[in-house]
């Protein structure tokens, strides 16, 4: 009976939940939709305008080639955001082990067997399936925001703790940024740090221990940097970008012109002059720099704009997310499109030093484009589950209040035949000031001192009326009349 009826209110519980679920389900935010709706139409503006000339000179003359192939990653990208738009988040809390252990392994075998991973610009990032290059970076990207937020808010604040929150959180972080850094993928690497510290700093971490993860990454940051050659090449170009024009400062001098000759309103969509010949990659990881001359600073500024307004809105959906783990990936969600928009933008500017990272939603790049539209339909999911913040504090004030009155002591009926014992008044529990006794009587008080103690009328003045309920009051004023 008893594992019946735990059976029973299993089912009743799974029921409700169901039917909570379904009645929290409503619009979507549409301003975050319209935001990257504005994104991937102006992207596929960009990517057109910066990509013609690149088409005819090196695809056999068609300079709608990469338009084509952005067009069609597009298409299904948007497919897949709108199916994980309608599925609940909650499934992928399920399928996000699987999918990071399977990245993983996949990255692993491009690092063991590089014949796999063609090497393409310097880098073996890319698996080869037909006539479609895939990246699996970015796959992981979306996987470890998944298994993050999946894995945090199981956890608790036992994250605080260093043996059951920093190991496991350090363990996992370096494999899979030791994986993608002997690709090499600088930029990626950063990337994901960046989102498992935020993600990890959101969830309540203990900021010692936070720092001292920062500390230690940072310090293997800047040895790998420094080992490797052209890593620290790129270090040096930033320090000094006019030392190595024909080389490595190449592309970072040429965006400069691009950007500098832009001026405030450009010099119009479709007549850049750097993109030509001079500008490598122009759409995919210089595409700031064409934005910046054919629209000028107010193109460039509508661009962060559009990042900004994104941050806003899908912060804003991480505040109000049903549940931890809601609030977790959205935030993981948020931080990768921003922190990732701001390495290509940082480098290109030579802000900070160039790695090679599209612009999400506006450059050029099949992988980065369907994966980065899928995270923001699951982003699209949680925001029609938002809840409003002032009723689930009010909630969860009713749950305090009723789990008080389930832990206080019901109180037991006396058993007939017992009298029940006399109690202390409660001034003399609590330490109320008692009310003061009349003091005794004298033989050197007064006349009426003395009526006052023993209840007695004065002499020549009459008793006060009223009984019991007019102790205290006055009589009535004598009438004065004639005899």
């Amino acid at each position: 009976m008893s594992s019946m009826s735990a059976r029973n209110s299993g089912a009743s519980f799974f029921q409700q939940l169901g039917a909570t679920t379904r009645g929290a389900i409503q619009q979507p935010d549409y301003w975050l939709l319209t935001i990257i709706l504005i994104m991937v139409m102006f992207g596929t503006v960009m990517v057109f305008s910066s990509s013609f000339a690149i088409g005819v000179r090196e695809e056999g003359g068609d300079g709608y080639y990469f338009l084509t192939r952005h067009l069609v990653y597009l298409i299904i990208g948007l497919a897949g955001m709108l199916i994980a738009m309608s599925i609940d988040y909650h499934v992928w809390r399920k399928v996000a082990l699987p999918a990071l252990l399977a990245i993983m392994a996949v990255l692993a075998a491009m690092v063991i067997f590089p014949s796999i991973a063609p090497e393409v610009w310097g880098a073996s990032r890319w698996i080869q399936i037909g006539p479609v290059n895939v990246q699996p970076s970015e796959f992981a990207k979306l996987a470890l925001v998944l298994y993050l937020a999946s894995w945090l808010s199981s956890k608790g604040m036992r994250i605080r703790e260093f043996n059951y929150g920093l190991i496991p959180f350090a363990i996992l972080m370096g494999t899979l940024v030791g994986l993608v850094m002997l690709q090499p993928d600088l930029g990626t690497s950063l990337l994901l740090t960046g989102i498992g510290l935020s993600m990890f700093l959101v969830a309540g971490a203990n900021l010692l221990h936070l720092g001292l993860v920062t500390t230690v990454g940072g310090a293997a940051f800047l040895m790998l940097a420094l080992t490797a050659s052209y890593r620290r090449d790129r270090i040096l170009v930033f320090l000094n970008p006019d030392a190595d024009l024909r080389n490595l400062g190449w592309q970072l001098a040429q965006a400069k012109l691009a950007i500098g000759s832009g001026g405030l309103f450009g010099v119009g969509l479709g007549a850049s002059y750097q993109k030509f010949a001079w500008l490598p990659a122009a759409h995919h990881d210089a595409i700031f720099a064409v934005i910046a001359e054919e629209l000028g600073l107010m193109g460039a500024g509508f661009v962060l704009m559009l990042f900004i307004m994104l941050a806003w809105r899908g912060y804003r959906v991480a505040m109000r997310a049903p549940d931890s783990f809601g609030s977790l990936a959205a935030v993981g969600i948020v931080t990768w499109m921003i922190f990732q928009a701001a390495i290509n933008i940082g480098g290109i500017t030579t802000t900070i030093p160039f790695t090679g990272i599209p612009i999400p939603f506006i450059s050029y790049g099949g992988s980065s484009l369907v994966v980065s539209l899928v995270a923001i339909g699951i982003l699209l999911n949680i925001s029609r589950q938002m809840v409003d913040p002032v009723s689930v504090k009010v909630r969860s004030n009713l749950r305090g209040v009723s789990s008080r009155a389930r832990k206080r002591p019901a109180k037991t009926a006396e058993p007939p035949g017992r009298e029940q014992q006399p109690q202390e008044s409660p001034g003399r529990a609590t330490g109320w000031p008692e009310r003061p006794k009349p003091e005794p009587v004298t033989a050197r008080s007064s006349r009426a001192e003395q009526a006052r103690a023993t209840g007695e009328a004065p002499a020549g003045k009459a008793p006060a009326s009223g009984g019991t309920f007019g102790r205290g009051r006055k009589a009535p004023p004598r009438t004065r009349g004639r005899r």
